[in-house]
């Protein structure tokens, strides 16, 4: 009767977890432009292949004014901000990083935050993985 138990005992332990991806270095670019408009909200989307780096930066503002930038996840609602950075007038290319931990699709949104004086253009590069 004991040996029976022992039989069974392997069946009952947990399982092993699978090992955690080894993220990898970002090797695609992406490279969207648009034009904010006074108190306005752009989205532009990509999907991401394998866990690793993600940078967005944003730059060529013209004219040079203060806009805010998210990382987000896209949802039913359009796009759910994840990490925001505000980019003030005169400052340098403002940059935003962090690692994707599961593959998926992504989002950038774009918004005035009542800073605007005028509409302006910009340029975003996303780097991902």
């Amino acid at each position: 009767m004991i040996l029976g138990l022992a039989l069974l005992a392997p069946g009952c332990s947990d399982p092993v977890a699978p090992p955690t991806p080894t993220p990898v270095n970002p090797t695609i670019t992406e490279t969207f432009t648009g034009t904010l408009g006074l108190l306005g909200t752009n989205i532009h989307l990509f999907s991401v292949a394998q866990v690793g780096g993600l940078t967005v930066t944003i730059s060529d503002i013209n004219p040079d004014q203060t806009l805010t930038f998210a990382i987000g996840a896209q949802s039913l609602s359009g796009c759910t901000a994840l990490q925001q950075l505000t980019r003030a007038p005169g400052g340098a290319t403002a940059q935003l990083t962090g690692t994707v931990t599961a593959p998926g699709n992504f989002c950038v949104q774009v918004f005035d935050s009542n800073n605007l004086t005028e509409p302006a253009t910009y340029t975003l590069t996303v780097l991902h993985s």
